[in-house]
């Protein structure tokens, strides 16, 4: 594979670039101690670094199997590479408080990732095991400029934007395979194509205010349609506001405690944030007199039209806590966390979801010989809403009377998608890791229809 390639030649590479760190000035670290599987480069990247330019590429490769229940038993081999730059404007024209970022990915599976990606495989509709998973494409990911006032307290950002950088992830999160963890289903199936996360990005402009180290507020404007990865925007090149399309809005507060250095308090997190999308929604079970949209007149002596209901707007709550539970020593960051979140309320009329909750546990330096390394165990959990909920029993009901529904066949009402996750992130170097993973699904695609999904995997990360 051209990813394979792509390790080997950094691998090759390594033994001159280890040479040339050798005759700088500063001690080289070891190779396993370094930041970078390359070094270095002799002092280049460094000096690049004093002039206001930063270069990054990495590289996350996995195995993952459904190895029981789902759609298909079947295994698949996902890689993403990144490249990144990033300018500080200032260390070499004066201009204080700039930061231009710009990135890009390259997405491969070994095989096309539609259907037979390993969501297709569970049938998983609300946690797909992979937070990677996406077309195969190359394409731009993140173009913005921010501009820092008031000593770093104020700072805007505009350009091509990933909100799931900043808003609703946290860290305790990120060890987790499962994408339920990331930028969570409760907006990502609500709005169109998903939003601008991984891996599309989308026009918008986002504000931050820091008052003090304790207390922050964000806000982002957004395009509220980022349209399909896999077609008219394979290559992330959708730009500017489309107003037909809606725009979306997110806000979030947060509260940060025994966050400085010498706090003898564990630190904590907790976040209170709301979205809104002003875009048109379509009613998951009324057609637009009002009727069950499956009720071809059997059930009620007026048929539906087959068109459903439309409503103005869509938004929800979300509310995220983190907080270490016990460190090995003070200052340490070794020990016992717990990360939790619950969107409690959102319009199931118009919404697959009318509520969601996820939390993980992590532990950081649970074998004392492994300091560096974190374990994790996560569930989520995301309700079907009631209206799908009314819709299918309306088809079940048409369809026993002899009937014909308007879209559904006959099937268990759906209920919910539970994931249950294992995970071992072991930190070889700084520079690279490897994470074997456990995932149990019940219910994929939120009903019993689907026999429950057990999925095994293998994630490596490279930093070059």
């Amino acid at each position: 594979m051209k990813s394979f390639a792509l390790v080997a030649l950094g691998l090759v590479a390594t033994s001159r670039i280890m040479a040339q760190d050798a005759v700088t000035n500063a001690p080289a670290k070891s190779f396993w101690e370094r930041d970078t599987l390359t070094g270095d480069w002799g002092g280049l990247r460094s000096r690049w670094s004093d002039k206001g330019f930063d270069v990054g590429l990495e590289y996350t490769g996995e195995v993952l199997a459904n190895t029981g229940g789902g759609v298909r038993r079947g295994e698949l081999y996902q890689g993403l590479a990144k490249a990144t730059l990033d300018i500080s404007p200032e260390k070499f024209t004066g201009w204080r408080g700039a930061h231009f970022h710009a990135s890009g990915l390259w997405i491969e599976g070994s095989e096309p990732n539609s259907r037979n990606d390993i969501a297709g495989m569970t049938g998983s509709a609300f946690s797909d095991p992979s937070n990677i998973s996406a077309y195969d494409t190359i394409r731009l990911y993140e173009l913005w400029l921010e501009q820092s006032f008031w000593g770093g307290k104020f700072s805007a950002r505009a350009g091509q934007l990933a909100l799931d950088d900043e808003f609703i992830c946290d860290d305790y999160a990120g060890v987790f395979l499962n994408s339920a963890h990331g930028w969570s289903p409760f907006v990502a199936m609500s709005i169109p194509d998903g939003g601008q996360v991984f891996p599309v990005t989308g026009t918008g402009v986002r504000l931050a205010f820091n008052p003090t180290e304790t207390l922050s507020f964000q806000a982002a404007l957004a395009d509220g349609d980022v349209h399909n990865q896999a077609t008219d925007n394979r290559h992330g090149t959708h730009f500017g506001f489309h107003g037909n399309e809606g725009l979306l809005g997110i806000f979030e507060v947060a509260f940060r405690s025994h966050q400085k250095r010498g706090d003898t308090g564990l630190p904590g997190c907790y976040k209170l944030g709301a979205w809104y999308h002003s875009g048109n929604f379509k009613d998951m079970s009324r057609d637009n007199l009002g009727r069950n949209l499956e009720d071809d007149g059997a059930l009620s002596g007026f048929p539906s039209t087959g068109t459903p209901a439309t409503h103005a707007g869509n938004g929800g709550l979300y509310f995220d806590a983190c907080q270490m539970l016990w460190r090995k020593k003070p200052g340490a960051d070794q020990g016992l966390g717990l990360y939790a979140r619950v969107a409690p309320w959102l319009p199931g009329d118009r919404n697959p979801l009318d509520f969601y909750a996820a939390a993980g546990l992590n532990f950081k330096g649970l074998l004392p010989v492994r300091e560096q390394d974190v374990f994790g165990l996560g569930i989520s959990y995301a309700r079907v809403s009631s209206s799908l909920g009314d819709a299918q029993n309306a088809a079940n009901r048409v369809i026993a009377g002899g009937g014909t529904p308007n879209h559904l066949s006959a099937g268990p009402v759906p209920d919910y998608e539970m994931a249950l996750e294992a995970t071992y992130q072991i930190n070889l170097s700084p520079w690279w890791l490897v994470q074997p993973d456990f995932q149990y699904i019940f219910h994929p695609g939120g009903s019993a229809a689907i026999q429950d999904a057990v999925v095994i995997g293998l994630r490596t990360k490279i930093v070059f």
